[in-house]
């Protein structure tokens, strides 16, 4: 993890936004998010540009998208032994550019590309990139047998470094920017943790999540955080080796109060939490900026209660949205990056 990771309630966001043309939704985010600007998927434009078909193409041939039908299908046209081989073969003898962003499955990240190259040198210090993670995208392919491939351990453990080295590719993409990057694992699936629909373990968790992260950072030099818009067990996310976790503080932040020694781990290796604080799902509109800044210091000063340093507390935190905001209208969207940016100046205000 490049030294000294101190956000310091930087605002960033989340994955997708509403829009259709990538280059206004570039300039929304990089006109609002000064610091650390992220690149938005826009799933209203393409059905590729979907979290899970987005990342198809790095991941042939265990899985190819149907954008037709929005989903993806589990190494059609082969037998399972002879994707599996497919796949390893280009893990071990292919650039890593072979596991990059297209052009036609994400416009937003190219249009990214273009407009922070053009700024001037000092602008936008950070940059936030963002694959699916292993869980969620496994979770979404059947396989023949009818079973979701996640629990397939071969071919779940495949993805999982699939998908890792699809990070490092972005990481790389990325890098001729000059800037460094906060790379995230995005694992909505894992709100659904320890219900009976989902027969894992929390051991399995870990070690695909573990396998994925192991894999981007034997690849590139980057911090790695993971964004779970639900409630689950962060000491898990946390216990995966993550640098940073991102939660709906405005829905869930409570939870989170119940992993104190792990989160003391978190921030004992320089980790931070990315309070996502502004909220998406349950946005109403009649929200502040101060407002929600009174909700999210209230949470902090508990934290603090429990013995945590308020000055680490502050110094690895950073300010996002709940969620993505894909499915929103546009007006919201970017009522919701407004609202970002004022809560992450109003905390630095306040508690640096």
């Amino acid at each position: 993890m490049p030294e000294p990771f101190a956000p310091s309630f930087t605002a960033t966001g989340v994955g997708t936004l509403p829009l259709t043309d990538p280059v206004q939704a570039v300039a929304a985010v990089t006109s609002r998010l000064t610091a650390m600007p992220y690149w938005p998927q826009l799933p209203q434009r393409d059905p590729r540009e979907d979290m899970n078909l987005q990342y198809a193409p790095a991941l042939r041939p265990l899985v190819a998208a149907d954008p037709q039908e929005r989903m993806l299908r589990a190494h059609p046209g082969l037998g399972r032994e002879e994707a599996l081989a497919g796949f390893y073969e280009r893990l071990m003898t292919q650039p890593l550019a072979d596991f990059g962003l297209r052009h036609e499955d994400a416009a937003g990240f190219f249009a990214f590309r273009e407009a922070i190259a053009m700024a001037e040198p000092g602008a936008f210090p950070w940059l936030k990139g963002h694959v699916t993670g292993p869980l969620t995208l496994a979770a979404s392919v059947i396989g023949g047998d009818g079973k979701a491939l996640l629990y397939d351990d071969e071919l779940a453990e495949a993805l999982a470094k699939g998908l890792g080295a699809a990070a490092a590719a972005q990481v790389e993409q990325l890098a001729p920017l000059g800037r460094p990057v906060l790379m995230f694992l995005d694992e909505p699936f894992l709100s659904g943790y320890g219900s009976a629909f989902m027969p894992l373990s929390r051991q399995q968790a870990i070690d695909l999540l573990a396998l994925a992260l192991e894999e981007a950072r034997s690849r590139c030099a980057a911090v790695f955080g993971v964004h779970c818009c639900g409630n689950t067990d962060w000491s898990l996310l946390i216990d995966a080796g993550f640098d940073v976790i991102n939660l709906d503080s405005a829905g869930f932040g409570e939870n989170l109060l119940l992993y104190p020694e792990a989160l003391q781990a978190l921030y004992a290796r320089g980790g931070a939490v990315a309070w996502g604080a502004v909220p998406a799902s349950g946005f109403t509109g009649q929200e502040t900026a101060a407002g929600l800044w009174a909700g999210l210091k209230a949470l902090l000063q508990r934290l603090i209660g429990l013995g945590f340093d308020r000055q680490v507390v502050a110094r690895q935190a950073l300010v996002t949205p709940a969620c993505g905001m894909g499915s929103m209208r546009v007006e919201e969207a970017l009522a919701i990056l407004d609202l970002t940016r004022g809560v992450s100046e109003l905390a630095r205000a306040e508690m640096l």
